[in-house]
């Protein structure tokens, strides 16, 4: 027998690792030495940054939500003696419905919400040994339920003044409308911009943008916001002369990512943006307008590019959105999709939030539902693609002895987050916001 332990965590018939709330997780940890182990399924959503001031002081500001732990008994002793488990191979299962208020993946510059799976074998004496693998949770967001409705054009201007006084210039007026306010990934997004410059300032260009904004909130010391914007498409369109109009139509593909999204410490929202970058002024006039990324598309969709329904813009984020739409009733995924990575970013070290580090460790990027449509969001043909969610990690046995003595192995289930001293399968899952 090899004398290096060689563990496997796999889940049951899910290629991708991606798990919808509300479903049940299940799978195998497969062990190739006696080690007695812990599988750990967490669930954490944490932010920290740092932020110093003109006397030199740095200043720490983080959040974390809260736990639920389920346990179960695998193997144990009544008594105080440990077991002694004899070399082979073992292989355990694993299971657990999962939430239905489950927020979802999110790996972000100072914050994440992650699902972990870990492998622990606890032993008397000697450090424990850390097998670990992440996986994605996605909450469903249906946007057919969303009110006020997402289906319906909206149109947006911006009427911009230079100077004042009799040294007024006529109005610079930036139009932009949407057929839809609602999205999944996959889907483009037309975006139609009309400008009529009556200024004498010449437009040097014109940027249409598909943005997200994350802001983190901090519970420690006391509490704070800060904001991340990233652009996710943009188009880079032509200038316009002083008195002079101009229309632009761009389509911009939502990209893999999560749904919008608003819980105690880490809220995500999305929005077009039109910038007219004016010559000679440090000021740019612009437009947004939010729109509500979801997991499950809004259906006739033909229906809703028709642009014969146009209302004014109306502010939908993240915070404003009634909870029951996350979570409730939805339809199958029918329309081709695969589960791919968030757009632009790279794969994260999970260990970042372990007092040690742990063996054989996978590097980790949340994967979404991306929809395949065509340009004009019809849906397209898509062939599958199979893969193996699996975390193989194999670490140097530090003993030569062929038998090894434990506490015991088992599953629990409890109500705080505090490593025992015993050796589990501990299923750990955030508080519903």
């Amino acid at each position: 027998m090899a004398s290096s332990p060689v563990c496997t965590i796999s889940f049951d018939d899910n290629c991708y690792g991606v798990f919808f709330a509300g479903q049940k997780l299940a799978g195998t940890v497969d062990i190739d030495l006696p080690k007695t182990k812990k599988v750990k399924v967490t669930g954490v959503a944490s932010v920290l940054w740092t932020e110093t001031y003109g006397t030199g002081t740095t200043i720490p500001f983080e959040g974390r939500e809260d736990f639920l732990t389920h346990t179960i008994d695998f193997v144990r002793s009544n008594t105080d003696e440990p077991i002694v488990m004899e070399p082979g191979r073992q292989i355990y299962r694993f299971d657990l419905q999962l939430p239905d208020v489950l927020p979802t993946s999110f790996e972000g510059d100072y914050g994440y919400i992650r699902y972990t799976a870990r492998v622990v074998f606890e032993r008397p004496w000697k450090f424990n040994l850390t097998y670990k693998i992440a996986f994605t949770v996605v909450n469903q967001l249906n946007l057919n339920a969303v009110s006020p409705p997402l289906n319906v054009a909206v149109v947006q201007e911006n009427i911009k003044h230079f100077y004042c006084g009799p040294c007024r210039s006529q109005p610079l007026t930036i139009n932009v409308m949407l057929p839809m306010t609602g999205y999944v990934p996959g889907q483009f997004i037309l975006v139609t911009v009309d400008i009529s410059n009556g200024s004498n300032k010449r437009i040097a260009e014109v940027k249409i943008k598909l943005r997200r904004q994350v802001k983190y909130c901090s519970q420690s010391p006391y509490e704070r916001k800060r904001s991340v914007y990233c652009t996710l498409a943009k188009f880079q369109c032509s200038g316009v002369d002083a008195k002079g109009s101009a229309g632009y139509e761009r389509r911009l593909l939502v990209p893999s990512e999560p749904p919008t999204r608003s819980n105690t410490i880490i809220q995500i929202e999305y929005f077009v943006e039109v910038t007219a970058k004016v010559l000679g002024m440090a000021y740019s006039p612009e437009v947004k307008i939010p729109i509500t990324i979801g997991t499950v598309p809004l259906i006739n969709l033909s229906q809703t590019q028709h642009r014969s329904s146009v209302v004014e813009a109306h502010l939908t984020t993240a915070s404003s959105l009634p909870r029951k739409i996350f979570h409730s009733s939805v339809p199958s995924l029918v329309i081709p999709h695969t589960f791919e990575k968030s757009a632009g970013r790279t794969d994260v070290n999970i260990d970042d939030d372990d007092e040690s580090p742990s063996m054989g460790t996978v590097p980790f990027s949340p994967r979404y539902p991306m929809y395949h449509f065509d340009a004009d969001n019809k849906p397209a043909m898509l062939q599958k693609k199979h893969h193996q969610s699996t975390l193989n990690a194999t670490m140097q046995n530090p003993s030569s002895a062929n038998r090894c003595t434990y506490a015991h192995i088992r599953l629990h289930i409890l109500t705080d987050a505090a490593p025992g001293t015993t050796a589990l399968l501990d299923l750990r899952l955030p508080k519903p916001f």
